[in-house]
């Protein structure tokens, strides 16, 4: 084997293996024949429950769908590569449609999407396996499990038509699972001719065909295999790779000890496993995380997580996305090293703090063992690990409140009435009534927000049941209920918000230019905004201007923030959901929300403009903050993170001049430590000013590896549009050196 990470050629194949892949058309039929055939396999099968049919449509992919093994690579490749065409789609499409005939909400739900007032509908992106049982198990003693649990029940004659729908399921789909790594490696074989990568290749399949993985090499190519069969057909996102340096250690210092590879040969793996996700360069990333905490307290730091860190820093790739779970514990040599990544342009780089998931888990009841072991999921929720579920059901626009209050329940763009009367704007004779207006108008959206998740979160296992994924979880088999949908422990819906300090600067506004200073009234500001300021620039300038923002450690300003957030955590949080489980609060802005809310939300009186975006996580509105970064650390955690235990993120812009040297590698991680200590939970980088963003936005020819982290997706500046290049620009303008 070769010592260089991955060679050129290599890449090239790789790069382009999730692009436009070539498939020797003798190893299967393409996607189009696979979905004919499909379809007319569901039609046969419709009288089967769903967990049956989708089995079998999953079943026939595994045993017909195009694949590759190429001496170009380390891993496997899939026909049913791409992300918008994925054969089972259709099946979904459809159960989705029907599972909506039955929605008494629909309507609800409707206008709540098209009125851009709260995002809403059914979640299935965000899955973790348990990939330690994943590991010990593999996919034989997973399926032998299942068939354990199945026989339990049938030995209790407590196997219910619903239960035995479950197991079926995941029956067919582990023996399908089984059949496609059989059908890599006889290709493998059948292509090698003395190849020593193709042979070696073949040899890890033929493991993983037998029992769990017992090198470096088969436990990444379990990650990744696993990763495909859940994704790409089973339709459940997969999002976390797991505790990558905790869980594959073992057999990194196994491998090393006994000679089975050299550290630069783990090195190879660890490079072409890392290009795997580039490569699929899918735009919400694919993350896995480092470190937490061992029993004895001390950090799962270890020699592995520093090489995964250099390999990925080698590569210079925007994804997969790196989240390293924080402790006072922590090595100061990592969080430097990561520091130094990230100052030198690797956004995807994100920081989450032990001790405030520890505050916030502890209020849902979760015991330390759950605790310590929870997994970072998705951008940077975390779930209890093996026993916690979280969908994302809603996204409140938090600045759209302010419209309905000025047009008295009513959405002045879509003409939607939601149905809250606060009364006409001249009834509202001070801020208080204001701010009352603007709580009752969110409490309607939340309870409507609820009041359709409710509804459709009993059908999201008839609409997806999911096989894959519920294999893994041993709860899911002692129930025989879906783990996706209500087979987990924690069964959790999380809400969460768009444009918070959007809102918060809006409502300081009108506090300061209504009713403090009289500048107008509220009946002008109202005629202001609906013209879109025309005729008013000065006015808006003045009000966009303001020094009452969020995020600039201001007291009158940051008593309100911690008041909203403290409200929306005491609304969301503990409520049960329909799913056995309960309801959490979350400040995280999925994208790319911030700019769908913002395209549908008039001019506001923070002096933003008509289909401007609006403001993400918890983080200020861009440019808002000019203060510096102290201040806003100062700001944010002015509020309670525990009372939003879905997350707590917080975007951070630097200017490079202020983290050059050993002086800038100490100010990171002092900034680091005090958002910690100050129980900030999520925490991530932009590090540039406005003049490296203003050429990159004129030759981007020349900017095409910048990166750029927004809310939890990590993506190239050079791809994103032009009004979302001009916001970052404008916070960048006001970064302190």
């Amino acid at each position: 084997m070769s010592s260089i990470s991955v060679c050129e050629g290599d890449r090239a194949y790789v790069c382009n293996k999730f692009k436009a892949p070539v498939f020797d058309p003798a190893t299967g039929l393409d996607n189009d024949t696979i979905m004919q055939n499909l379809t007319a396999l569901v039609d046969d099968l419709k009288q089967q429950p769903h967990p049956v049919v989708k089995a079998r449509a999953f079943e026939y992919v595994a045993r017909h769908v195009r694949i590759d093994v190429s001496p170009h690579d380390w891993f496997v490749a899939f026909g049913c590569w791409d992300g918008k065409a994925r054969p089972l789609n259709f099946l979904l499409s459809r159960w989705d449609e029907e599972v909506n005939t039955r929605l008494t909400t629909l309507p609800l739900i409707q206008d709540l999407n098209r009125s851009a007032v709260c995002y809403s509908n059914k979640d299935f992106y965000h899955s973790v396996p348990d990939w330690d049982a994943v590991f010990t198990l593999g996919f034989p003693g997973l399926l032998g499990r299942a068939r354990q649990y199945r026989r339990q029940r049938e030995a209790s004659e407590t196997m219910t038509p619903q239960a035995q729908a479950y197991f079926d399921g995941v029956e067919i789909t582990y023996t399908a699972i089984l059949e496609m790594l059989q059908r890599f490696r006889d290709h493998a074989l059948s292509r090698a001719f003395g190849n020593e990568r193709m042979l070696a290749c073949a040899q890890c399949l033929d493991s993983l065909t037998q029992g769990p993985p017992a090198n470096t090499y088969e436990v990444l190519q379990m990650v990744y295999v696993f990763f495909m069969f859940g994704e790409y057909i089973d339709l459940i996102q997969v999002r976390s790779l797991g505790n990558l340096d905790r869980t594959v250690y073992p057999y990194y210092r196994r491998d090393l000890q006994l000679g089975t590879y050299t550290e630069a040969q783990i090195r190879e793996f660890f490079s072409y496993f890392l290009m795997q996700w580039a490569s699929i360069d899918a735009k919400y990333g694919h993350p896995f995380y480092f470190g937490g905490t061992r029993p004895d307290g001390g950090s799962e730091i270890n020699d592995l997580s520093y090489l995964i860190l250099d390999e990925f820093d080698k590569l210079d790739i925007c994804s997969p996305k790196l989240q390293i779970k924080m402790s006072p514990g922590t090595p100061t040599t990592f969080i430097d090293k990561a520091v130094d990544m990230i100052r030198r342009g690797h956004s995807s780089i994100v920081f989450l703090c032990e001790p405030s998931i520890r505050r916030a888990m502890m209020g849902y009841g979760a015991t330390e063992q759950e605790i310590r072991l929870c997994d970072i999921t998705g951008c940077y929720e975390f779930v209890p690990h093996a026993r916690g579920n979280c969908t994302i059901v809603a996204c409140l626009n938090m600045l759209k409140m302010v419209e309905l209050v000025m047009y008295d329940g009513i959405d002045p763009h879509s003409g939607i009435d939601f149905g809250c009367r606060t009364g006409s704007i001249e009834m509202l004779q001070t801020f208080d009534d204001f701010y009352k207006a603007y709580l009752r108008q969110l409490d309607q959206i939340i309870e409507s927000a609820m009041l359709c998740a409710n509804e459709f979160e009993k059908y999201l296992s008839d609409v997806n049941p999911a096989l894959v994924l519920s294999g893994t979880i041993e709860n899911s088999l002692a129930t025989a209920r879906d783990a996706y949908h209500d087979g987990c422990v924690y069964n959790i819906s999380s809400i969460l918000t768009s444009g918070f300090a959007s809102a918060i600067d809006a409502l300081m506004s009108i506090k300061e230019h209504v009713f403090e200073k009289r500048i107008l009234s509220l009946e002008q500001l109202r005629e202001v905004l609906r013209l879109n300021w025309k005729g008013h620039e000065k006015l808006r300038l003045k009000m966009l201007n303001a020094k009452c923002k969020y995020g600039n450690g201001i007291d009158a300003v940051d008593t309100y923030a911690e008041a909203l957030a403290r409200y929306l955590g005491s609304k969301i949080n503990l409520r049960p959901n329909s799913r056995g489980g309960f309801y959490i609060a979350s400040m995280h802005t999925p994208p790319p929300y911030h700019l769908a809310h913002g395209q549908k939300t008039g001019a506001t009186p923070d002096g933003r403009m008509a289909g401007e975006e609006v403001s993400k996580n918890i983080s200020p509105t861009m440019g808002a903050d000019t203060n510096g970064v102290t201040a806003l650390i100062r700001s944010v955690t002015r509020m309670d993170s525990a009372m939003h235990p879905g997350d707590f993120p917080l975007d951070v812009m630097l200017h490079p001049a202020t983290v050059q040297g050993d002086d800038g590698l100490f100010a990171m991680r002092t900034l680091l430590n005090t958002y910690m200590q100050r129980h900030g939970v999520a925490i991530q980088f932009n590090v540039f000013d406005a003049r490296t963003l203003l050429d990159a936005q004129t030759h981007p020819e020349k900017y095409q590896g910048l990166q750029v982290r927004v809310c939890g997706w990590n993506v190239h500046f050079t791809d994103m549009s032009r009004k979302e290049q001009d916001m970052f620009i404008r916070r960048a303008r006001n970064i302190r050196e």
